[in-house]
């Protein structure tokens, strides 16, 4: 064909071999793409799952092993694990949770060990009187009799204290919370010792601020505070030495405190003094009929109230209970 001057040809057709090169060509490049992608979410998946065994998986597997030990009596071993923030704060409250199981086992057997060593010796004295009586050893008089009752009284007041601590440990004190005149209280509260005060010939000074608020606290589980706080100080006092007790405002609260001129408390013991069964002078709280809980049931009942307690002391300078209530809102008549 002949083509006039100045005019360019139309390009040739393409030849069907050449459109299945290029369409092969093109399919392999979308292939490997396919093939590419693929790997890299391999890749990324494993690299995913790499973190979460690192971060939650390994963490919630140290976790689930540490409460198997704990279930079985293994307490107080914390675990260390590192990951995101919700998984460490999950360790650190096992932590915490494995701590307190560990001191409340201590406390338990420590209770239980105290609580068997202070019913051996009247439980003993019974039973050596009470055989000897048996075999005619010695003849029930009045002195025998005394001894008899004596113990009796003390094992009745430790099973009275442990009945009280059971009931302040689970929560189930009953209280009925209204507004206390607390000068009749503490007067109330010194008249009941009025013959042991005597005995001993301690004075007793009564202090409360003028204008001082009703406190807002149970009458009956308050007169049971004073009275162990009461029988504490008169057990420490010297004969011919002197008690106070009283009460004033501060900052929202009513301070109440009872504090004797007796030997003091060393500082090494003072935080030990509301521990149960702990006695600064164990033989001579004995001989008194202390059982070692007066200090730990009024902690219990002042905290179940809302108050705190606390002791100051000093070593030949006698040594002050204290202890907080609320101020009643409620206005007097």
């Amino acid at each position: 064909m002949w083509v006039e001057s100045g005019e360019v040809p139309p390009p040739p057709p393409p030849h069907p071999g050449d459109l299945s090169a290029e369409k092969s060509e093109r399919l392999l490049a979308i292939n490997l793409s396919y093939v590419f992608t693929g790997l890299l979410g391999v890749v990324l998946a494993f690299l995913l799952s790499y973190y979460l065994s690192n971060r939650i998986s390994k963490p919630l597997a140290l976790l689930t092993e540490a409460t198997h030990r704990v279930a079985g009596g293994d307490y107080g071993g914390g675990v260390d694990v590192k990951g995101d923030k919700e998984v460490e704060e999950l360790a650190e409250a096992f932590k915490t949770l494995s701590e307190n199981l560990a001191r409340n086992e201590a406390l338990r057997k420590k209770m239980v060990t105290d609580i068997s060593h202070e019913l051996r010796s009247p439980l003993a004295v019974l039973r050596g009187h009470l055989e000897a009586l048996e075999d005619g050893v010695i003849e029930l008089d009045e002195g025998v009799l005394s001894v008899l009752m004596e113990n009796n009284n003390l094992l009745s007041r430790l099973v009275e204290d442990l009945r009280q601590l059971a009931l302040v440990d689970a929560g189930q004190i009953e209280l009925d919370l209204m507004p206390v005149d607390l000068e009749k209280a503490l007067r109330s509260a010194v008249a009941v010792f009025e013959r042991e005060l005597a005995e001993k010939e301690i004075n007793v000074e009564v202090t409360i601020e003028r204008g001082l608020p009703d406190a807002l606290a149970d009458q009956g589980r308050l007169s049971q505070v004073l009275h162990n706080l009461l029988s504490n100080a008169l057990r420490y006092a010297p004969r011919g030495g002197r008690i106070d007790i009283g009460a004033r405002a501060d900052e929202g609260e009513i301070i109440i405190w009872v504090a004797d001129n007796g030997p003091g408390i060393e500082p090494a013991e003072l935080p030990l003094v509301f521990e149960r069964f702990y006695r600064t002078d164990s033989s001579r709280a004995r001989d008194t009929g202390g059982t070692g809980l007066g200090l730990s049931i009024a902690k219990g009942l002042v905290e179940a109230q809302g108050g705190r307690m606390w002791a100051e002391s000093e070593p030949g300078s006698g040594t002050a209970m204290l202890f907080t209530l609320p101020i009643a809102l409620a206005e007097k008549h």
